[in-house]
This record gives structure tokens, C-alpha cells and sequence, in this order.
């Protein structure tokens, strides 16, 4: 199997299925509440500190959408949102080295190097922590499939 059919696997892409209803609730204190619980849990390493500050808008703003778009169409768990906030940072990366490669953005060369090793730690494991939090506030109203 290749990289690419184990991330497809992982995912879920490439088959149609069920629609979801997306709990508001959970889905905002799950989307807050994992990177302040990851830090909470891991402040003794002092890095988590320095990456909710500087990450966590980055990560609010990027996994919002991102997940808005998932849970809808699968239920969540660890893994899966985690390889999405992997993959959702290196996007983000890539489109920075983009621009400072184009000459848009050449300001970005310090941030770009930061948000690549830290946002590849932690990115994963807030999404990942999101997926479990918002699996562990079920409601019975939003555990419906929507039907087509």
C-alpha cells in the first residue's frame, strides 16, 4: 500500500456516504478546548505555552473550517482529524515558503521555519484531541445521519 491509499484509508476520501449533524456545542468547546487541554497537560515541557500563544489563533483559524467540513461527513476519532492537521499545516507552510519564494512575502522567512517543526507537533495533536473531545460530548439529537 502506498502513502497516498494509507492517507485516502485513513481519511475516508474517494467513497460517498452519510451526512452528519454537527453539534454547535461540542464543537466549539471541543475546537477551543484542545489546545488548552494539550497545554494544560503538557505545560511542564514549557514549549505548549509559547505554541497555544503563537498557534492557536493560526489553529482556530485554519480548523474551523477544516473540521466544520469533516464532521459532516464522518465521525470523529483521533487519527483521521490528526492526519487533517497535519496536512492542513503543511498547506499553510507551503503557501508562506510560496510566498517568500515569489518575493511576496519575504518577511515570512523567520515565522515559516517556526510554524513547519512546532505546527507539525502540535497541530496534529490539537486536531487530534479535538476529534476525541468532540466524540466524548455526544448528544442524541446531533447523533443522526441527515438523509439525501
Amino acid at each position: 500500500m502506498t502513502e497516498k491509499t494509507a492517507i485516502k484509508k485513513i481519511l475516508g476520501v474517494g467513497k460517498p456516504g452519510p451526512r452528519y449533524l454537527i453539534d454547535p456545542r461540542a464543537f466549539i468547546v471541543a475546537l477551543i478546548g484542545s489546545p488548552i487541554l494539550v497545554t494544560v497537560l503538557l505545560f511542564w515541557l514549557f514549549v505548549p505555552i509559547f505554541a497555544l500563544a503563537l498557534g492557536g489563533p493560526v489553529y482556530i483559524l485554519l480548523a474551523t473550517p477544516v473540521m466544520l467540513w469533516w464532521l459532516g461527513r464522518h465521525r470523529p476519532g483521533f487519527w483521521a482529524p490528526a492526519v487533517l492537521g497535519l496536512l492542513s499545516n503543511l498547506a499553510v507552510v507551503g503557501g508562506m515558503y510560496l510566498a517568500i519564494l515569489t518575493g511576496f512575502a519575504e518577511e515570512l522567512n523567520s515565522f515559516a521555519g517556526f510554524y513547519l517543526i512546532f505546527g507539525s507537533i502540535f497541530a496534529p495533536i490539537w486536531a487530534g484531541v479535538f476529534g476525541i473531545l468532540y466524540q466524548a460530548m455526544p448528544r442524541p439529537a446531533f447523533a443522526r445521519q441527515i438523509k439525501a
